[in-house]
């Protein structure tokens, strides 16, 4: 009978070092996977604090570059009566008189977030159509490519030739309601008569007035706020914590801003001289934890170690405001 080898197991020595190399490995895998995890997480916040500031200032450039938006007529703060303005008491003037208002102004909020109000067109333009519909009436057609409804305050200015009987040269409307059920233009109704009547050679703007403010957003955190005329403000951008604008002031009429002013240092609190302006966002992550110690930051020539372990940068632009540069 053939009798089977000797057999022998692993020794306790070769266990231990078997279990000390399997520490060393796994130490390695453990760190490769936390360092992995630490710049997942602040390559994450970066990304997403770069795409929300990036979007903040686009947006607020595109309302600013439209402050003073009035089409093709001109517009004298001191002298509007080419200006037919139809909007009765009941809207609230803050927010609903263009003519007698700041097209910008704000407040500023000291060591708290600043406010900027924006007045002027919105983008894009309609042209009126024919059928053309007489003077005194609360109708006007529009190119059916428009985007108005009911609600919206609009400004119908004539672009031709103008006529020396009829002083204004553009009305300031509000929408009742609006029909698309006709292909080739779209019907407005409007609260109050027109002026006159105007044909194809008459151009229509959405007007707005925009507030932008720091606030509490849906999540408990900072959040820049936007809100047309009185309407509720709308949420545009979490993570926001405070907002510094400064205003650059023309003083000498060459249309380049010789200084720039915090709200309530503006010479006279006279806004219509403003020609640009500089815009500091303070964004920080959504998710805590990101940095291995509490950031230390520069906002608004202050230097400050952060409460927390959010990743925060700062944003900065300046506007020209395009129609009063070159007006």
């Amino acid at each position: 009978m053939r009798r089977l080898p000797n057999q022998s197991g692993i020794s306790l020595v070769e266990i231990l070092v078997a279990l000390v190399i399997s520490l060393f490995l796994l130490g390695g895998i453990v760190q490769v996977y936390v360092g992995n995890k630490t710049t997942f997480a602040f390559t994450s916040a970066l990304a997403e604090i770069q795409e929300n500031g990036r979007f903040a200032l686009d947006t607020m450039s595109q309302d600013l570059r439209l402050t003073n938006q009035w089409g093709c007529i001109e517009f004298d703060p001191d002298d509007t009566d080419n200006i037919n303005d139809t909007l009765d008491g009941s809207l609230d003037n803050d927010f609903y008189d263009f003519l007698g208002e700041e097209a910008i102004e704000g407040t500023d909020g000291g060591a708290n977030p600043d406010t900027l109000i924006i007045r002027g067109g919105k983008p894009g333009q309609t042209n009126v159509e024919a059928p053309f519909i007489a003077a005194t009436t609360k109708t006007l057609n529009t190119n059916p490519t428009g985007s108005i409804t009911g609600g919206d305050i609009i400004l119908v200015a004539r672009c031709g030739e103008n006529d020396l009987l009829i002083e204004a040269e553009a009305d300031i409307l509000e929408v009742k309601s609006v029909d698309n059920s006709d292909t080739a233009f779209t019907e407005i109704t409007l609260e109050e008569n027109k002026s006159q009547q105007f044909e194809n050679d008459a151009m229509v703007i959405e007007l707005q007035t925009v507030t932008y403010t720091i606030g509490t957003g849906a999540n408990g955190r900072p959040a820049l706020f936007r809100q047309e005329f009185d309407a509720a403000p709308q949420e545009l951008i979490e993570g926001v914590q405070s907002m510094q604008v400064l205003y650059g002031v023309d003083n000498d009429n060459d249309q380049v801003p010789n200084r720039y002013f915090k709200a309530d240092e503006v010479p006279g609190l006279d806004f219509e001289d403003v020609v640009s302006v500089r815009i500091m966002l303070l964004l920080s992550s959504f998710d805590d934890f990101v940095t291995e110690d509490p950031q230390v930051y520069t906002y608004n020539s202050t230097t400050t170690t952060a409460p927390d372990r959010r990743l925060r940068q700062v944003f900065t632009t300046t506007i020209a405001l395009r129609n009063r540069i070159g007006s």
